[in-house]
C-alpha cells in the first residue's frame, strides 16, 4: 500500500533537499575576509563570550599576554624629535621631551654640539629665501650715521683727526662681511655649534680680563693683543643670547612643571658672568643681568617668579638711591656719578661732567643744530665719541637729527620683532627676541644717561658710538637675525 505524501509536506522536504548553490568551503570563507560588523554580530559575540567564561590561566596564556603587552607598549621618543609639517619640507622643532636612556659613549658631545635639530643641506636650500633687506638696510644706515658723527666728535683733534673714524670703519667692514656671508649658514647649525662654546669662551675671557686685562680709569675692561684691544664683556652679552635661545627651548617642559627652577638658572648661568663683569664695570654687569632677566621672561611659561623679582629689584633700587654712600660694594667714582646725578646744580663749577655736558649740548642744538663739526661742547667732554655721542648729535644736528636716529632704531627693532614672530621655531624666535632686547636696553640706557634720567653708566649707543668690539658684536647679532629671516615662509596673499 503506497501512501502519497501530502502537498505541503512534500514541498517542504523538497525545498530542504534542494541545494541552494555551491556552499563555500572553510578556505574560501577565510579568503573572503572578516565578517561585517553589525548589531547582530556584536550581540552574538557578546553572548558567546559570556557563555564561554574567563580563559583558564596557563603558562602559555601568560606568555602570550606578556608578548602582546610588550608589542603594544609605546616606544620611547628620542630627545629632540624632528617633526615634518604637512605641506612643508622644513623641519619644525618642537619642545623636546627628556627620556631616561642609558648613557652611551659620546653623549655629552651630542648634548653640546647637537642640541638643536637641523635640517639636511638639500632640505634647507629648498626653504631658503632672501634675507630681510629692511633689517640689512637700517643697520647700514645706522653704521653710516655713526661714522659721520664719530668724525664730527673727533675731527677737532689736530694730531689725528681721522684716527677714530678709520678704526671704526675697519670694524664696520668686518661686521658688514659677517652680515653678508653668515646668513647663508642655517642658524640651527650656528646655534648647535656656538650656544655652549661661546658661553664658555666668554667666561674664560672675562676671567682673563680680571687677571691680565688692560686697565683704564681704575678698571680692567680690555684685553690687549699686540695693537688690537677688545672688550670681552661685549662678547659675553652675545654669548648669553645664544646660550639662552637654546637652553630655554630644550628645557621648556621642565620649567613648565617646576617654574621655581628658573631662579637657579638665572642665578648660575646669568648671575655668575654678571657678577664677574660687575667687579670691573658695574653698569655692564647690571645690563647683563637685565638682559638675562628679560630673555628668561620671554622663554618660560610661568612669569610669576619674574614679577616677584621686579618687586625686589625696585625695593633694592630705593635703598641704593637713598643710602648709596653707605654701600660697601660701590667704589669712589661710582658714588661720585650717583652724586652728580642726584645733585647736578652743585657740580656746575669748572669743567662739566658728562651728564651735565650732555644736557648743555641738547639745549644748545635746539631744532636744527649748529651744523656738523661746529659744536663746542665736545671739546670739554672726555670721550665725546663714545657713550656721550648723543649730546654731540643733539648739538650739531638738533632735535631733528635725534628724531631721525630714533626712527632708524624703531624701524630696525620693528623688523626684528616681526622676524621673531614669523620665525619657523622657538629657537629663531628667542634668538631674534634676545637681539632686540639687547639693542633696546643699550639704546634706552644711553638716552637716559644723556638726558639725566639715570647716572652715567658708560653704555654705548648701538652702531653709532665709537667702539670696535661693541659694533662688531651688534653686527654679528644682526647677521644671525638675517639668517633667521631667510627661513621665514612668505605669507600667502588673501
Amino acid at each position: 500500500m503506497t501512501v502519497e505524501p501530502s502537498k505541503g509536506t512534500g514541498t517542504r522536504n523538497a525545498q530542504q533537499r534542494e541545494p541552494r548553490g555551491k556552499q563555500p568551503g572553510a578556505a574560501q570563507r577565510r579568503s573572503v575576509g572578516p565578517r561585517p560588523v553589525t548589531p547582530q554580530n556584536r550581540r552574538s559575540a557578546a553572548s558567546q563570550n559570556r557563555s564561554a567564561g574567563p580563559r583558564p590561566v596557563t603558562p602559555q596564556n601568560r606568555r602570550s599576554a606578556a608578548s602582546q603587552n610588550r608589542s603594544a607598549r609605546p616606544r620611547p621618543v628620542a630627545a629632540g624629535p624632528r617633526v615634518k609639517v604637512a605641506g612643508a619640507s622644513k623641519v619644525r622643532a618642537v619642545y623636546p621631551e627628556r627620556v631616561r636612556t642609558k648613557k652611551r659613549i659620546g653623549e655629552p658631545w651630542n648634548t653640546l654640539f647637537f642640541a638643536v635639530p637641523c635640517a639636511s643641506g638639500a632640505q634647507a636650500k629648498k626653504t631658503r629665501r632672501r634675507a630681510d633687506r629692511y633689517i640689512f638696510g637700517f643697520t647700514v644706515l645706522l653704521v653710516l650715521y655713526g661714522l659721520a658723527m664719530i668724525y664730527a666728535a673727533s675731527s677737532f683733534r689736530l694730531d689725528d683727526p681721522l684716527g677714530a673714524v678709520k678704526k671704526q670703519a675697519m670694524y664696520a667692514g668686518l661686521g658688514l662681511a659677517l652680515m653678508v656671508f653668515l646668513p647663508f649658514i642655517d642658524y640651527h647649525r650656528l646655534l648647535s655649534l656656538g650656544w655652549c662654546t661661546s658661553y664658555i669662551a666668554g667666561l674664560v675671557l672675562v676671567v682673563a680680563t680680571m687677571a691680565v686685562g688692560r686697565r683704564a680709569n681704575g678698571a680692567a675692561r680690555w684685553i690687549q693683543i699686540g695693537s688690537v684691544s677688545f672688550q670681552p664683556s661685549e662678547f659675553m652679552k652675545t654669548a648669553l643670547i645664544l646660550f639662552f635661545a637654546v637652553y630655554l627651548v630644550n628645557e621648556y617642559r621642565r620649567f613648565a612643571r617646576k617654574p621655581e627652577q628658573i631662579i637657579w638658572v638665572m642665578a648660575v648661568f646669568g648671575g655668575v658672568p654678571a657678577y664677574l663683569v660687575s667687579r670691573q664695570n658695574l653698569s655692564t654687569g647690571l645690563l647683563i643681568a637685565s638682559l638675562v632677566f628679560v630673555i628668561t621672561f620671554l622663554g618660560v611659561k610661568s612669569t610669576r617668579i619674574h614679577i616677584g623679582i621686579i618687586l625686589l629689584a625696585a625695593f633694592a633700587l630705593w635703598i641704593v638711591v637713598n643710602y648709596y654712600k653707605q654701600m660697601p660694594f660701590l667704589k669712589a667714582y661710582q658714588i661720585g656719578r650717583i652724586d652728580n646725578w642726584l645733585h647736578p646744580v652743585t657740580k656746575l663749577r669748572g669743567q662739566p661732567d658728562q651728564v651735565t655736558g650732555g644736557k648743555f649740548g641738547l639745549s644748545i642744538g635746539s631744532w636744527l643744530g649748529t651744523g656738523i663739526g661746529r659744536g663746542y661742547i665736545k671739546r670739554d667732554l672726555p670721550e665725546a665719541a663714545n657713550d656721550i655721542i648723543l649730546a654731540v648729535i643733539g648739538e650739531e644736528l638738533g632735535l631733528v637729527g635725534i628724531c631721525i636716529l630714533l626712527l632708524f632704531y624703531l624701524s630696525l627693532l620693528f623688523c626684528i620683532i616681526q622676524t621673531a614672530l614669523k620665525a619657523p621655531d622657538r629657537y629663531g624666535a628667542l634668538l631674534c627676541g634676545g637681539v632686540a632686547i639687547h639693542i633696546f636696553l643699550h639704546t634706552a640706557m644711553n638716552i637716559m644717561v644723556v638726558t639725566g634720567a639715570m647716572p652715567n653708566t658708560g653704555v654705548t649707543l648701538p652702531f653709532v658710538s665709537s667702539g670696535g668690539t661693541s659694533l662688531l658684536c651688534f653686527m654679528a647679532e644682526i647677521a644671525l637675525v638675517l639668517s633667521v629671516s631667510r627661513e621665514v615662509r612668505p605669507e600667502k596673499p588673501l
